[in-house]
C-alpha cells in the first residue's frame, strides 16, 4: 500500500505540481490502442531536422518528471541545447500561467464533484485522494479531470516537486533563461486548459475512473515508463501503455487520440515552422508526440525535412 505523504499539501499546491507533471498515464496511454504495430521513429529522443540552405535544428522528446536520472542530460542533448539559437516548448511556463492552470481546475459554478460523478466513483476517488493529503471537502470542488491529473502522479514525484525540483521541460526552460537563449511556445495556456475543460461530463468521468483504477500501480508504472524513456524506446512505451487502454471504450480512446495527439501534432508542426526556418532551433515536446505515422517526425518528413536520429 502506498504510504501517505509525509506532510499535507494544499489543493492549490497539488494542482500546480500535477499540472506541471502532466497526465502521463491517463492520456499518453490512449494512443497505442489505435496505433497498431507499425511505429515509425519508435527509437530515439533527439532528432536532427534539416533542410538545404538552413542551419539544422533539433527536436527532443521530453518526459514531464523530476527524476534525477532524467534531468542528467545525455551529452548529445546538452550539446545541441547549449548550441541552439532558440528554445521552443509546448508552453513556456511562469507563475502566472501556473496560477491560471490551477484556477481552471476548480469548480466555480456551484457544482460539486459528488454531483458530477456517480456515488461509487466518488467514494473510490475520495479514498485514493486521501493518500495525497487531499480531504473530501476540498476534493468536492475540483473538476474530475483535475483530480485525474493528481492521481496520475506518484506521491514521491510530488514530494520531489514540493522540495523545488523541476520536471525536465521546466528545467530546460530555466537553463535557457540562464544561458540567454530566447524562449518560444507552441501552444497557449488557454488552448491547454480547453483540452480538458471542453471534455464532456461522461469523458471527464471516464478519465477520472481510469486514474483511480491505475493509482495503486502508479509508482510501478512511472518507474517502467522512466526506464523505457531513458532507453529511448518510445515503441516500448506505446506497447506497455496499450495494456492500460485495452479495456477502455473505443469511442473514448478515439476522442482522446484526436484531441490530445493528432490535432495538436498538426498545430505544433505549423507553429514550429518559423523556428525551423530561422535554423538552429531546439524544440522540446513530450516524447510521445514524436513517433508514429501521425507523429511530429513523420509530419516533418512529409514536409520535406530530412529527419535523422542523433540520440
Amino acid at each position: 500500500m502506498p504510504r501517505p505523504l509525509a506532510f499535507p499539501l494544499s489543493a492549490a499546491r497539488l494542482l500546480r505540481l500535477a499540472l506541471a507533471l502532466s497526465l502521463l498515464v491517463v492520456l499518453a496511454g490512449l494512443r497505442p490502442a489505435l496505433a497498431g504495430d507499425d511505429m515509425p521513429y519508435g527509437e530515439g529522443l533527439l532528432w536532427r531536422i534539416e533542410r538545404p540552405g538552413v542551419a539544422p535544428s533539433h527536436l527532443f522528446g521530453t518526459i514531464h518528471v523530476t527524476d534525477p536520472r532524467v534531468l542528467d542530460l545525455p551529452g548529445p542533448v546538452r550539446a545541441a541545447f547549449e548550441a541552439s539559437k532558440s528554445a521552443t516548448f509546448e508552453v513556456v511556463m511562469d507563475d502566472s500561467i501556473r496560477m491560471k492552470l490551477a484556477q481552471a481546475m476548480v469548480l466555480t459554478d456551484g457544482r460539486t464533484l459528488d454531483g458530477l460523478v456517480e456515488r461509487p466513483l466518488y467514494q473510490r476517488t475520495v479514498d485514493a485522494a486521501a493518500k495525497y493529503g487531499l480531504p473530501a471537502e476540498q476534493l468536492r470542488h475540483l473538476k474530475p479531470w483535475a483530480i485525474a491529473m493528481i492521481l496520475s502522479v506518484p506521491q514521491e514525484e510530488l514530494l520531489r516537486s514540493a522540495s523545488g525540483v523541476q520536471p525536465l521541460d521546466q528545467y530546460l526552460q530555466g537553463e535557457a533563461r540562464r544561458l540567454g537563449i530566447p524562449l518560444f511556445g507552441l501552444e497557449t495556456v488557454e488552448e491547454q486548459i480547453g483540452l480538458f475543460n471542453d471534455l464532456s461530463a461522461p469523458d471527464q468521468a471516464a478519465v477520472l475512473s481510469s486514474a483511480v483504477d491505475q493509482n495503486a500501480e502508479i509508482a510501478t508504472l512511472f518507474e517502467d515508463l522512466t526506464r523505457q524513456y531513458l532507453a529511448g524506446d518510445l515503441a516500448a512505451i506505446h506497447a506497455s501503455m496499450e495494456k492500460q487502454s485495452k479495456d477502455m471504450d473505443p469511442r473514448f480512446v478515439e476522442v482522446f487520440l484526436l484531441r490530445f495527439n493528432d490535432a495538436r501534432n498538426r498545430t505544433m508542426v505549423e507553429r514550429m515552422a518559423p523556428r525551423l526556418a530561422a535554423g538552429g532551433a531546439f524544440i522540446a515536446v513530450g516524447a510521445l508526440h514524436l513517433p508514429g505515422k501521425k507523429g511530429l517526425l513523420s509530419l516533418l518528413a512529409e514536409q520535406g525535412y530530412s529527419v535523422s536520429r542523433e540520440y
